[in-house]
């Protein structure tokens, strides 16, 4: 069976068309914001995506704009805008897990996870997690566990997926790329582009459904980190059935970059800017491809899938953009990469180990060595960056996707007790989850002291001015009788 026409049609109206003139030169210019993702414990790497513009909440935390992180066992939901802290809302009871992607669909309502090398892909709706209750995602009802094989996977609409990776398709084994349509009973595998030499890179749909991927691994000659991009109407007439799988590096896929990291993670922000991420962690590539992530100029992309531009020229500032979350330039991977509609905020993720666990802590290992590899017992990190105009609801100059509290204006961010919720909004003083006579009872204490004091208790400081009187009591009156999460 294959997808209908219609089916993928009406799945790009849903998409938002760019909201930006051009972000591509403000991400490097801006302030840029690092958290904490959760640690490494058990399995060696991580996923991520943040969530779109959705009204959809669970137990009280809203979805829109919140990080949802994989690894170990577990799936996390960032706990609050700005925060390092993390909840888990589903759990594997066979794991650890090494995730190999996670991709929300545009509406907000559809989870993918390719669980890691070997295991199912996971697909399922975000209405089944849960804070209170964590569901497990190998039992539950509403999940579908499919068999393939994949590495990496986008989606396409809200109704389908494309996946890169090794696919026993006609011809046998080989890396290609397949879309998997969601609505056919039973679901459709439909061959887009076949023979990827070497091992798969990432993959990425844009508002107009033309779809990159690329190599991720290729040696004698070196094509690691090459990039092609085929244009919608060419998917979909293979989705329509009017013609068959295109071979990669055939006249349909256009060259886009030759050599970008390892390709590893794509994507693309609202202005449809492509950004890159991975590592060439084996010096395919030469030193210069580790250690950063890469943005390539929306008005180039579109070029080349016109047929109008040649490749990417990386030697140019106003078409290449390299952006470097980690100042020591050491990582062996910046991956994943996600593009955070609802707050515009672009995550790089990326790994610290070495900066924080070498010997003496802090050192870096030289710039482009690709020395930092993902690993257990790493609390990997990510960065966010801001197109100018990214949503500040409160107007403290902190965009809202860094924000702990993004309702009540607290440049300072101050979250003294490390809950995730900026103490400027945060009146529950005992973490009960609640802000009641308990917590009056504990800013009674520390009344009428200031820092330094005997008595003081900078939790109780809601606003910081290192004084507790009136006003944190009119803020903790405020704030009385409601329940976390706290704005």
């Amino acid at each position: 069976m294959r997808t209908s026409a219609s089916l993928v049609a009406a799945a790009f109206l849903l998409l938002s068309p760019p909201a930006f003139a051009d972000a591509f030169d403000e991400y490097a210019g801006n302030t840029s914001y690092t958290f904490n993702l959760p640690a490494i414990a058990d399995g060696w790497s991580v996923a991520l995506d943040g969530f779109p513009t959705t009204l959809e909440e669970i137990d009280g935390y809203e979805l829109a704009g919140r990080l949802l992180v994989a690894n170990d066992q577990t799936l996390y939901l960032q706990k609050n805008y700005g925060s390092s802290v993390y909840v888990p809302v589903a759990t594997l009871s066979d794991g650890p897990m090494d995730p190999s992607f996670l991709a929300i669909s545009p509406d907000g309502s559809t989870i993918a996870l390719g669980v890691g090398y070997g295991a199912p892909l996971l697909v399922f709706p975000s209405s089944i997690l849960s804070i209170t209750s964590p569901p497990d995602l190998l039992s539950h009802v509403d999940v579908i566990e499919l068999d393939v094989e994949y590495y990496d996977g986008a989606w396409y609409g809200n109704d389908a997926l494309v996946v890169n990776g090794g696919w026993n398709g006609p011809g046998g084994y080989a890396s290609g790329v397949y879309a998997l349509d969601l609505t056919a009973s039973p679901i459709a595998e439909i061959p887009l582009i076949t023979s990827i030499p070497g091992a798969s890179g990432g993959i990425a749909v844009d508002s107009e459904g033309n779809l990159v991927t690329g190599i991720g691994y290729k040696t004698s000659p070196n094509r690691t980190g090459e990039l092609r991009i085929w244009a919608a109407a060419d998917i979909q007439d293979v989705i329509d059935g009017t013609s068959s799988a295109y071979a990669y590096g055939g006249s349909e896929g256009s060259l886009l970059a030759s050599n970008v990291l390892s390709a590893a993670a794509l994507g693309f922000d609202e202005d449809d800017t492509l950004h890159v991420g991975g590592g060439d962690a084996f010096g395919v590539g030469g030193a210069s491809e580790n250690g950063y992530a890469a943005l390539i100029r929306a008005s180039v992309v579109a070029s080349v899938v016109g047929g109008s531009q040649t490749p990417v020229n990386e030697a140019s500032s106003s078409q290449y953009l390299e952006l470097v979350p980690d100042a020591c330039e050491d990582d062996g991977a910046t991956s994943p990469i996600a593009f955070v509609g609802h707050t515009s905020a672009l995550a790089i993720a990326w790994n610290p180990s070495g900066d924080e666990y070498s010997s003496p802590a802090g050192q870096c290992y030289s710039a482009g060595s690709a020395s930092d590899y993902w690993e257990i017992g790493v609390t990997p990190k990510v960065t966010l960056y801001f197109p100018d105009g990214a949503p500040d609801a409160d107007s403290d100059g902190v965009p809202d996707g860094a924000d702990n509290a993004y309702l009540t204006a607290n440049a300072n961010q101050r979250d003294t007790n490390g809950d995730g919720f900026g103490n400027i909004a945060d009146a529950d003083l005992d973490n009960d989850g609640d802000v009641d006579t308990g917590d009056y009872s504990i800013l009674m204490a520390a009344w009428n002291t200031q820092l330094g004091n005997p008595g003081y208790n900078q939790h109780a400081d809601f606003n910081g001015d290192g004084n507790i009187n009136t006003a944190d009591y009119n803020i903790y009156l405020a704030r009385y009788g409601t329940s976390a999460p706290f704005y």
